[in-house]
């Protein structure tokens, strides 16, 4: 889920965006190993539609080779037990200036939403991500949030499952747990409550980080990722809190009704970060893979991204922090 079972809680190091490599580094680096992908992401031509069980779907890529030598390559896709995955070829070579397509045939055992991670390897060391994109379970996972009916919540109007959700953890004493938010919950107990949830039958859980793991899982399988909704730019060069801030403000309904309730509820959780260890920078480590899906193949820009969507969310979360510090000020002299 994105989180760990240890119970360190030490801080990532301060993110400099104006550090080299720049996007255009990126962009055109050599760390691509000289080859071009057609597509990164595999869908099977379903776009939104449910995938079917235990029935062949099919999709290809196009792999380029732009190098002045003949290449190899292979493919390691894990295997895990809801799904088959395979690839024709899975390795093979491919001379100087030539393509090959790579013909993809996914068999789905039992109903899940995921975004699959595949190695593609170059022969020389270098490595391509592909995105195997599942989506079999419908109900209030995985699906447009304006098609989930919407409550008023903090002044934001979400979706009724995530204000569920919330009181759940704050009832079950979620935001002096230590760890919550990083410490992922009971595997078993995620799917037992997910479907549930997604036959409209909310239950509590007694294990409170597995309605934080909930929470996380539930953003992370939108459709399109909160922070892929910002321009690519705006995340990598937003050099302090007030840019970041007014990104978000910039997004499109739902989504920044979306992330700002999210935010809110990290900033409670924060608040008591002397009791849960979990300050404003833990939290953004932690959740901040949730919000954004990297859609290039190339793995370094991966994860230069990774690192500025931790380092955006903290600046966001920070500003709510401070606006919270300044409201609670003003009441006291108030009084």
């Amino acid at each position: 889920m994105g989180s760990s079972s240890s119970k360190g809680t030490s801080p990532v190091e301060s993110i400099d965006y104006k550090a080299k490599p720049t996007m255009n580094d990126l962009s055109h680096n050599n760390s691509n190993g000289g080859v071009e992908i057609s597509k990164n992401v595999l869908d099977f031509n379903l776009g939104e539609k449910p995938c079917p069980l235990k029935c062949v779907v099919q999709d290809q890529f196009t792999i380029v080779n732009m190098n002045k030598a003949k290449l190899k390559f292979h493919l390691e896709p894990l295997q895990p037990k809801e799904f088959q995955l395979s690839f024709s070829p899975s390795s093979g070579s491919i001379d100087k200036g030539k393509s090959k397509t790579v013909k993809v045939k996914l068999i789905v055992n039992q109903k899940l939403n995921t975004n699959h991670k595949v190695v593609l390897k170059i022969e020389g060391g270098a490595s391509h991500f592909l995105t195997v994109k599942i989506r079999c379970e419908t109900g209030v996972f995985g699906v447009d949030p304006l098609s989930l009916e919407c409550v008023d919540d903090d002044g934001y109007r979400v979706p009724q499952i995530l204000v569920l959700m919330k009181r759940s953890l704050i009832d079950g004493g979620g935001l002096q747990q230590e760890g919550i938010f990083r410490l992922a919950g009971e595997q078993t107990e995620i799917k037992r409550l997910k479907e549930s949830m997604n036959k409209n039958e909310f239950t509590s859980s007694t294990d409170i980080n597995t309605i934080a793991s909930l929470i996380k899982i539930w953003y992370r399988e939108l459709p399109t990722p909160i922070l892929n909704s910002i321009p690519t730019e705006k995340i990598f060069y937003s050099t302090d809190v007030d840019e970041c801030v007014q990104a978000v403000n910039m997004l499109p309904e739902p989504q920044k009704g979306l992330l700002h309730w999210l935010m809110n509820l990290l900033l409670q959780v924060s608040e008591y970060s002397d009791v849960n260890k979990m300050t404003a920078q833990n939290l953004a480590i932690v959740v901040a893979p949730n919000l954004y899906d990297v859609s290039s193949s190339n793995p370094m820009e991966g994860l230069v991204m990774s690192q500025k969507c931790v380092q955006f969310l903290h600046n966001v979360l920070n500003h709510k922090v401070s606006v919270s510090r300044r409201e609670s000020r003003s009441i006291a002299l108030e009084v």
